[in-house]
């Protein structure tokens, strides 16, 4: 346990030590098209920077992450104040690596999926400026965003009503420190409603387990910049939502075992919500 804690410790903006070269992300040359035939705004994630729109309208949108890199990537929507530009936010990350600014809010997005994998997730945009990030460490525990995985955003207001959530199959409520399901999870494509109802932001990885794996035996296993392990692989999911946030998240689920985890550190410990039993196993059937 106190090796698990050390390595996630590493994990989703509590990171510690220096991280050399903090660069904003400039966009790659890879060519992509802001969104595709079914409205859905597109990422592409790489080692280590996004490709993706520099301005979307506000309301509910459907994002797809691919990741085209080596390693795990996620994509989080960060709110900024008025006032601030992700050149503040890279100056305060400058400054102290071990957390986001105090001034900012997660607003969601598809969390972790390995490399050649895409992720799916609808989430509620407000006007104004944003950043997104990866927050997920290498291989050497420096975080994502600090080696240039940023790239800034501004959500302009919506010429038309883009205000209708989707349908969920499931309702996952996010608590301090434990998760509640509305019912259990069938195979086939779902679409999962993630609710933080806790006094912190909390997010959802899912984990597609190896068979008779568990959720601590993933942890176990777990280790930086490595995206398997014989335990499992994440496959999505919601990243960090703000107390009383709410987002969406799409998978197409198989048979079998999976888990559920909340990374993010306890703003009073430090320690990952998991270790306070923000972790459970679920099984598709």
């Amino acid at each position: 346990m106190i090796a698990r804690i050390i390595v996630c410790m590493l994990a989703l903006l509590f990171w510690t030590g220096p991280t050399p070269g903090f660069v904003a992300a400039e966009t790659p040359a890879l060519p992509l098209a802001s969104s595709v035939a079914n409205g859905d705004t597109v990422y592409i994630a790489r080692d280590y920077a996004f490709t993706g729109p520099d301005q979307i309208p506000a309301g509910w949108i459907s994002v797809k992450l691919i990741n085209q890199g080596e390693d795990l990537h996620q994509l989080q929507f960060i709110k900024l104040p008025d006032g601030k530009t992700a050149k503040d936010f890279t100056a305060e990350i400058i400054a102290n690596h071990r957390r986001l600014p105090p001034w900012v809010q997660r607003r969601g997005g598809p969390n972790s999926i390995i490399p050649g994998q895409q992720a799916e997730a609808t989430v509620h945009l407000e006007p104004g400026e944003y950043v997104v990030i990866c927050g997920i460490p290498d291989r050497h525990g420096v975080p994502h965003v600090a080696l240039g995985m940023l790239k800034a955003l501004r959500v302009t207001p919506a010429h038309s009503q883009n205000m209708s959530p989707p349908h969920a199959d499931v309702t996952i409520t996010e608590l301090d420190f434990s998760y509640e399901i509305s019912q259990s999870f069938k195979a086939g494509k779902k679409t999962v409603r993630v609710m933080n109802k806790g006094s912190q932001a909390h997010e959802v990885v899912v984990v597609q387990l190896a068979r008779r794996a568990t959720v601590n035996g993933f942890l176990d296993d777990f280790q930086p910049g490595v995206p398997t392990s014989a335990s499992g692989k994440p496959v999505g999911g919601m990243v960090g939502l703000e107390p009383g946030g709410d987002g969406f998240f799409t998978l197409d689920f198989v048979p079998g075992q999976y888990g559920l985890i909340c990374f993010l550190p306890d703003l009073i410990h430090g320690a990952p919500h998991f270790t306070r039993g923000m972790l459970v196993d679920v099984t598709v059937e």
